[in-house]
């Protein structure tokens, strides 16, 4: 779990800027400071978001256009600094925009404001900053993409709570983003104490896992040509994981029986976006019927219970979701709404292993790349494997991947060949993850007769490589978790406590 920055740190953008709405006191929310100390300190904000043609507006906003509070404040009281409520507003750029972020800033003062615009990709941005309420701008000028982009959050992430910023006087606004979903409206014009009160009151009702917690780890499998055998690896971690994980969850030696499917944990789901499709399933002896693009067709309804109920269920407990058997039913998929249905899938299972394919990644497998945890390359003791590896490398840096969340795994390791692992780690400039041996024999007799190699198989060498692995993803993503989640919390409950006092 990525621990998010104390009160004391310097948010930075991407450009390495400061952050808009870096933390700092609660003192303006709480109704705590006199308007003389109010005038005294400087304020975030933006006074040229007009200008600013970045991702994320960085410029100051003068607040001497807001009013001052009407009577003297008490003296404040003291925060603790491990105090985080991230937020994101989305604008369209207009006037209005920038005195509704400055209005912001002020109500919401303690809060960490992040800022997008209308145009950008609002998942990617949701993603990054993990926020617990997103706040959307509307004004007469942009009043249907507002609207659009509301609906379209509504769908994309149903349990974050979703904010209308606009003035009442203008009534086309507000009825526009009622009917878009939105659960409030936030009236720059009305008083300050109550809109905050309001997302308070609206954060509250949220549990921590749907806003403001991180999505679940998504291991991505991906090597540069076929026969290297990422897809049966990624079958048996897949297969591994979830029984580490059912063990943590579930009762030792009782399955979920057909009535309680629908209401058991969802541990792991193993995503197979290679070619040709069904090769997981094939392996795992699971094919469903429901597959990837009917999951991106169906993501208004797709919630919970369909992902318990409608993906392609393992006797472990391990979902499999493919695509389907025509490839040509890829063209009609929107990437905005398979990015959202991967997201959704974060929020409903406990670990993601996607097998992304070989030989030409496509769009699909790179954005899903994109966003991974970690990305394992599979390369074998060959030069061509090397020189098809390089290519798939150079393709990854061209989509902005983060080398840094790159590995290498060397596949049908036999240590008797002179290429050998860290030679090629080298050539490469990947860290050598693992080894998995030569043991194509003992994989093809397995997978003809219908089944996996178990875990319990402990001497064997295969099975010994794979289980490090699931081993790794354990240790690192869910040996801490349930420690870890209840920070966040403590932090909101300081919020809220310092609220009402």
């Amino acid at each position: 779990m990525t621990s998010k920055p104390t009160a004391t740190d310097s948010p930075v953008d991407a450009t390495g800027s400061p952050a808009i709405g870096s933390p700092t006191s609660l003192e303006t929310l709480l109704g705590l400071r006199s308007s003389a100390s109010l005038a005294g300190k400087p304020q975030p904000g933006t006074d040229a978001l007009a200008q600013d043609k970045s991702p994320l507006a960085q410029d100051r906003s003068p607040l001497d256009r807001m009013p001052a509070p009407a009577a003297p404040r008490p003296t404040p009281q003291p925060l603790d600094n491990d105090l985080q409520v991230e937020l994101l507003f989305i604008h369209a750029g207009t006037p209005e925009s920038s005195l509704a972020q400055a209005w912001l800033q002020h109500m919401l003062d303690g809060a960490r404001l992040h800022v997008a615009r209308f145009q950008d990709n609002v998942t990617e941005q949701v993603q990054r900053y993990m926020p617990h309420a997103v706040l959307v701008h509307f004004d007469p000028l942009s009043t249907d993409e507002a609207a659009h982009l509301a609906s379209q959050l509504h769908i994309s992430h149903p349990h974050l709570p979703c904010l209308a910023v606009g003035r009442t006087k203008y009534p086309q606004c507000m009825l526009a983003a009622l009917r878009a979903g939105v659960q409030d409206f936030l009236d720059v014009d009305g008083p300050v104490q109550a809109a905050h009160q309001t997302v308070i009151d609206l954060i509250k009702r949220v549990p921590p896992s749907a806003s403001g917690m991180p999505n679940a780890p998504l291991t991505a499998i991906m090597s540069a040509r076929a026969g290297l055998g990422s897809s049966l690896m990624a079958s048996h971690l897949a297969w591994y994981l979830q029984k580490r994980l059912h063990g943590t969850t579930a009762v030792p030696g009782k399955d979920a029986t057909p009535r309680e499917i629908s209401n058991e944990t969802l541990d792991g789901l193993l995503i197979d976006l290679g070619f040709p499709s069904g090769d997981c399933g094939l392996y795992l002896g699971t094919l469903g019927d429901f597959d990837f693009i009917e999951a991106v067709n169906n993501l208004r309804r797709f919630d919970r219970r369909l992902a318990s109920t409608g993906l392609a269920r393992h006797e472990s407990g391990l979902r499999l979701l493919t695509l389907p058997r025509q490839p040509a039913r890829l063209r009609d998929v929107s990437y905005a709404d398979a990015d959202a249905l991967l997201l959704r899938l974060r929020q409903y299972f406990r670990h993601i292993v996607a097998d992304l394919g070989a030989v030409v990644p496509t769009q699909l497998a790179m954005r899903v790349a994109l966003r991974a945890s970690q990305i394992w390359v599979v390369c074998d003791q060959s030069v061509a494997s090397v020189v098809s590896t390089t290519e798939l490398l150079r393709q990854l840096d061209e989509q902005k991947v983060d080398r840094e969340r790159v590995q290498l795994i060397v596949s049908r390791h036999d240590s008797q060949l002179e290429l050998e692992a860290p030679q090629i780690a080298r050539q490469l400039q990947l860290p050598l993850l693992a080894t998995i041996p030569e043991r194509r024999r003992e994989l093809v007799q397995a997978v003809n007769q219908g089944q996996l190699l178990p875990s319990r198989l402990q001497r064997e060498p295969y099975v010994q490589a794979v289980d490090k692995l699931a081993t790794l993803l354990i240790t690192t993503h869910h040996q801490a978790h349930a420690g870890e989640q209840a920070a966040p919390a403590r932090g909101l409950n300081r919020f809220f406590h310092r609220t009402r006092s």
